[in-house]
């Protein structure tokens, strides 16, 4: 949830932090630890050197008591291999996990079909266009001319630059309706982040 810090807040805040535990001012103004780091950012506020030499240095105060002191080894070191979870949960050699799929594989990602290939899953368009011709250079796009992501032939495709990528994508070339609802939502949206700001 959200912190609203009042100007009595804050102005306790800026006197308290450079020397005072975290967890403690959370506590104190009702808030999570993040909250209280992240307000001492925007304030541009840091703690005091001798907070920071008491207090593990840069290191977040809460995690002190998990670091490693200086000359303690690990207590798996030389431990290579080490199974504690048992047999029974590791995979065995040759086998797949459950979301693994085979090259050729097809599916649905965003409205766009996809295929996994050697070099992982790409679109199925793209590939059907560099078949057909060549690279598609910085800045081009391949687009559908009827605009239907499911009719994937070599003729209802086309390339096209930026520009014209964003011309048919304007705004302006929307439904007035879509603008209407797009433009209320723009309106609700800034009266929300208002009051994130008080």
């Amino acid at each position: 949830m959200r912190k609203y810090w009042t100007k009595q807040e804050v102005d306790i805040f800026v006197k308290i932090y450079p020397h005072t535990i975290t967890n403690e001012m959370a506590v104190q103004f009702n808030c999570t630890m993040s909250q209280v780091y992240n307000k001492a950012t925007k304030l541009e506020l840091k703690k005091t050197p001798e907070y920071l030499a008491i207090n593990g240095g840069r290191i977040k105060e809460s995690n002190i008591h998990t670091q490693f002191r200086k000359g303690q080894k690990a207590w798996n070191k030389g431990m290579k291999g080490l199974h504690i979870g048992g047999v029974e949960t590791q995979f065995k050699k040759g086998h797949k996990p459950p979301n693994w799929k085979p090259i050729g594989y097809r599916s649905i990602r965003d409205g766009y079909l996809v295929e996994k290939t050697d070099k992982g899953f790409q679109f199925v368009h793209i590939l059907l266009w560099k078949q057909h011709n060549q690279e598609i250079p910085k800045g081009m796009f391949v687009v559908f001319k009827d605009r239907n992501k499911m009719n994937i032939t070599i003729e209802n495709l086309e390339l096209i630059d930026r520009a014209e990528n964003m011309r048919r994508n304007s705004y302006v070339n929307l439904p007035e309706e879509i603008k209407e609802v797009i433009h209320i939502k723009k309106q609700i949206t800034r009266k929300i982040n208002s009051y994130g700001k008080k």
